[in-house]
């Protein structure tokens, strides 16, 4: 069995997942999320000293927690904080951790969480996915068991709580998209949602209607409206299952979702434990 760490560099984590493959199947053995929130450290696209500084604390401390764990194979994809102008700056001071750095592309994002999400959903073979990151948000249309279209949007939650909950921003990016990605024309009944802000979405419905990883659309709407209106019971069930680092933009992160599903006139969320990590760390061993 071979171990590998990952660490995903996010706009608001950077979280480090060690898993073991015999080749086939992989197990996630640890998991440590850090709130960093690097996006407060971009300004003109270009990330301040501070915040590479943050990230490469973090990936130093990760390194130690790899070396304590005996994993040689160690890899880190950048997402969105990869795509300031200082990348390269960036990039050097995060390899000096000892992690292999692998800036991500927008539409690179999309094809991983894909790939990742298909690990959990095997029998699906065409449709839609989407990621409601904290800097960006993937729309991702897949056939035969590829992904035929990708589109990223630099409207992801953390960026979104910027903003009135109510922006037409959403609106507006995902009507673009449409209108220059043909295959995101079509209606889509059920999709895929993918990441951070889809796995919290669907653990909060799980507690008020049994089923995380089957979302129906009209229940996430009814928790969004409560929440906002500050619905007792739902704010506190809110708070009681999804992370405190989380809570700040949940509102803004649904809001996008909602916006998704009203645009593909969508019934269900399917909700996939696995995402951009997995997919992220299949190419990686692939090309050792």
């Amino acid at each position: 069995m071979n171990r590998y760490g990952i660490a995903d560099v996010g706009s608001n984590t950077v979280v480090l997942i060690i898993y073991e493959t015999d080749g086939t199947v992989l197990r996630q053995l640890k998991y440590i999320s850090t709130p960093v929130h690097l996006i407060n450290y971009v300004h003109d696209h270009h990330m301040s000293r501070q915040g590479i500084q943050k990230a490469a604390d973090v990936l130093c401390e990760y390194a130690g927690i790899l070396d304590e764990a005996g994993v040689v194979h160690r890899f880190a994809d950048l997402t969105e904080p990869g795509r300031v102008d200082n990348r390269d700056e960036l990039v050097n001071a995060l390899a000096a951790s000892g992690f292999e750095i692998h800036p991500l592309s927008g539409e690179q994002e999309a094809v991983y969480d894909y790939e990742g999400a298909k690990l959990f959903y095997p029998d699906i073979h065409e449709g839609i996915a989407f990621d409601v990151g904290g800097g960006s948000t993937e729309l991702i249309s897949f056939r035969n068991d590829q992904a035929m279209e990708t589109v990223s949007l630099p409207l992801g939650c953390v960026r979104l709580a910027k903003l009135p909950l109510d922006t037409e921003e959403c609106a507006i990016a995902l009507h673009n998209a449409r209108e220059n990605f043909p295959s995101f024309r079509n209606s889509a009944k059920q999709i895929i949602g993918i990441g951070g802000t889809a796995r919290a979405v669907g653990l909060l419905c799980e507690k008020a209607h049994g089923d995380r990883h089957r979302v129906r659309v009209c229940d996430l709407k009814d928790a969004f409206e409560k929440i906002r209106t500050e619905d007792e019971q739902m704010c506190t069930l809110m708070r009681a299952t999804v992370d405190p680092a989380r809570v700040p933009v949940f509102l803004p992160g649904i809001h996008m979702i909602l916006e998704i599903c009203e645009m593909f006139e969508t019934q269900t969320i399917l909700v996939s434990d696995t995402g951009i990590r997995e997919g992220f760390l299949l190419d990686c061993i692939r090309k050792l």
